[in-house]
């Protein structure tokens, strides 16, 4: 049931020339309601202070749902007021109250993101969460009531069309803007009922991420009234889902809203081969070598700006922003169609480099950076306390870092002494390792030391887990899990085992090259961890290393992505159906990170300039929805597997708009996106405001917080995920392309996959 006590709630913002003006706000119900065949319509008009305001709402039933198409027409005889129109209503049958249920704004909020279990979102550290539109993948929330099954959803019916760049002042909070951004979000009433809530123009309350990082502080706008007349007009939902658990009754949301939505998906100016072949080709430039030394230290080492292409540090990142060995593989997969007659020798360098680094550590673990310019390793514990990694002894760290220092002084200073190894990294580079071993097999070349170092470090993991199938987050060389400072590791259990999944794939390879048990008996049991914790417990975490927030395990894309991978290589490995069913949902939640619709962008911004489409791209982080990357492209393998195992269309289609989307922005002979080459790619893009008003950022030049611009940055993870999903997806279909290949197996009826 969705009850709404006052359908009339307003605010004023009444002094429209102070940067923060008085906000008054009416609640009231309607003056008149009147039925027509189908529809209901009521309205009301409220005077306040020399404006009058008129809301006309018509409500229309479908089934399970109920639209409102509201038009709001105000006034102004006295002053230059400015409005806000609020939607709220009570979700629930009274027996369940705010705890009691289980909250979705994706991507934004997954089930609350309360880790700690305290009952309140650990990144904004509030009950009271409101979101842009923006933000929103799927302009949805959801309540959803385990007691009952029901998922109540607000939606928003009529998708955004335009938005500018706010005329603002820093630290501005309340503001006048004409713009078509709205909110959706979810709170705790008066006597903590469930609360579905709609402002229009947005609200974000009572914290937010767009202006700073420490202060978290809400803002808004309001839609100016004058003496001619205004009328807001702006269509909402509200829809009742029945299912047993939540990713049920959100996947029955997400199926409405791509029926509403009607994502489209983006259209490339080259092929998906030309594009890989040019990712490929992009990787080159950026190899670097240190003479002298035996193995020769080598390594792919993209660090720039892909505006001008000019290297920032020759620093070698293992894992994570690195992956330096999947990057090697796919050179050796492609060195024939390479110019460089050295690709295959240069690719070899830097595996061997890996390797031999690996194999002086009795457990397979290396420091995660190494630096070419001085031949020293360093730690990867922060992409931005990278200076860690360079800074002489002595060196001036707060001018060096800037405002950076002060805001992470509390990781900076525990983590500058502090050796070792993040476990994801290590997975990373290790799965890549045996995968370019077996490439190397197939080819003739058999590089037994390989497989003798990736070994060892499966008996690490062996000899590692823990009695519940799970790893640390991070280890020391000496093979003990780092728990300190436990805000960069880790305040709970779940924070500090957040990577467990990321070793999985890793231990089901051994298992198959070797034939031996013990392999699949860990890997299992770590997946029924990552299973019962990260999926049907929804609490996911951890998949970035680089957290700049309140606390530095986020609510991540990546994290739900490795549990999926996790459960489908256990199931491909043993027809196990209960890591078949948990990789399901795992990429049905995943999929909710997708964009289903094209967020408007400022007509000024670089993004809009270029005719950039947000659809198809997944959000980065709960903490920065609006902020979005191209990682996702790495499980559009995974994601359309599971679609024909399970014969699920809509995974089938979100694995296209991703594998598309993800590659839309990848510089081409045709269009630049004013990147230095062919075969850059920006690592992330805003579709909303993000830190506009964060020392750390304002005036720096870091790319700009502003929607619709770029982060410009480059790193070597970008070309690896992008190669990789591409030669999986010819590897395991024989095609990219997604929707004939779909159609084909749909007309032999057949959702059985080979393994």
């Amino acid at each position: 049931m969705i009850t709404i006590e006052a359908p009339v709630v307003l605010e004023i913002l009444e002094d429209t020339e102070r940067t923060e003006g008085a906000v008054a706000r009416i609640a009231a119900g309607y003056d008149a309601v009147a039925s027509q065949p189908g529809s209901v319509s009521a309205s009301a008009t409220i005077h306040y202070a020399g404006t009058q305001y008129a809301l006309t709402d018509t409500w229309t039933q479908d089934g399970e749902s109920v639209r409102i198409d509201r038009s709001l027409a105000a006034t102004s005889q006295a002053g230059t007021p400015a409005i806000r129109l609020f939607l709220e209503a009570e979700a629930g049958t009274g027996n369940a109250g705010f705890d009691d249920m289980r909250l979705f704004a994706p991507p934004a909020l997954y089930d609350l993101n309360d880790i700690d279990g305290d009952g309140v979102e650990d990144y904004l550290d509030t009950r009271e969460l409101l979101y842009r539109d923006d933000r929103l993948t799927g302009l949805a929330v959801l309540a959803y009531d385990p007691e009952t099954g029901t998922g109540y959803a607000l939606t928003r019916e009529d998708p955004p069309e335009y938005d500018e760049i706010p005329v603002r002042v820093p630290r501005q909070q309340n503001m006048v803007q004409k713009t078509d951004i709205g909110a959706l979000g979810l709170m705790p009433g008066e006597r903590n009922e469930t609360r579905l809530v709609a402002a229009y123009p947005f609200a974000e309350r009572s914290r937010s991420h767009a202006l700073t990082a420490e202060g978290r502080e809400p803002w808004g706008a309001f839609w100016p009234v004058d003496s001619n007349g205004t009328t807001l007009e702006v269509s909402y939902a509200f829809q009742l889902f029945s299912d047993p658990t939540p990713v049920g009754c959100l996947w029955s949301l997400w199926n409405q809203r791509i029926q509403l939505l009607s994502p489209r998906p983006v259209e490339l100016t080259a092929s998906l081969a030309d594009i890989t072949q040019l990712r490929v080709e992009a990787l080159m430039p950026y190899y670097a070598e240190l003479s002298g030394p035996t193995p020769t230290p080598a390594g792919f080492v993209t660090n720039c700006h892909p505006q001008n292409g000019k290297q920032l540090e020759n620093i070698i990142q293992y894992g994570f922003t690195g992956q330096n060995v999947l990057n090697a593989h796919h050179i050796l997969a492609n060195a024939d169609a390479l110019a460089d007659p050295e690709a295959r020798s240069k690719a070899l360098k830097v595996i061997d480099f890996f390797a031999s680094r690996a194999a002086e550590s009795d457990y397979g673990l290396t420091n995660t950076l190494f630096d070419l310019d001085t031949g020293r390793p360093g730690n990867w514990w922060s992409g931005l306390l990278l200076p860690l990694a360079y800074a002489e002894e002595g060196q001036d760290l707060e001018k060096l870092m800037g405002p950076v220092y002060e805001h992470m002084k509390y990781a900076i200073e525990p983590l500058r002494t502090l050796d070792g190894t993040y476990l994801r990294c290590m997975a990373e580079e290790h799965g890549a390792l045996l995968r370019a071993y077996e490439a190397e097999k197939a080819r003739g070349f058999d590089h037994a030391s390989w497989l003798h170092v990736a070994t060892k470090f499966g008996e690490f993991l062996l000899a590692a887990q823990e009695e519940d199938g799970s790893w640390r987050r991070a280890y020391g060389f000496d093979a003990c899990g780092i728990t300190e400072p436990r805000a960069w590791f880790g305040e709970t259990e779940l924070n500090q085992k957040s990577s467990t999944a990321t070793a999985v794939p890793v231990l089901v390879t051994l298992a198959r090259l070797t034939g031996e048990d013990r392999w699949m008996a860990a890997a299992r049991a770590a997946e029924r961890f990552t299973s019962k914790h990260f999926v049907d417990g929804m609490k996911f975490n951890g998949g970035i290393h680089d957290s700049i927030y309140s606390r530095a395990q986020l609510v991540d894309s990546e994290s739900i992505l490795f549990a999926m991978r996790a459960s489908l290589t256990v199931w491909q490995q043993t027809a196990d159906r209960s890591a078949l069913d948990s990789a399901i949902d795992a990429a049905k939640i995943l999929s909710t990170w997708i964009y289903l619709w094209d967020v408007p962008l400022p007509p000024s911004s670089t993004l809009a300039q270029y005719g950039f489409r947000s659809t198809g791209w997944s959000a980065c982080d709960t903490c920065g929805a609006g902020y979005i990357h191209p990682y996702e492209i790495h499980a559009v393998p995974d994601l359309f597997e599971l679609a024909i195992a399970s014969g699920d269309k809509t995974l089938a289609f979100i694995a296209e708009l991703v594998l598309l989307g993800s590659s839309e922005t990848v510089a081409t002979l045709d269009k630049d996106w004013g990147y230095a080459r062919p075969g850059l790619q920006e690592e992330g893009l805003l579709v909303s405001w993000w830190l506009i008003d964060d020392p750390m950022f304002a005036g720096t030049g870091f790319g700009g917080r502003g929607k619709g611009e770029g982060n410009k940055t480059c790193l070597p993870w970008i070309s690896a995920v992008g190669i990789d999903a591409y030669d999986e997806l010819i590897r395991r279909f024989g095609t990219a392309d997604l929707r004939t290949h779909w159609a084909s197996l749909s007309s032999l009826g057949g959702s059985v996959i080979t393994k």
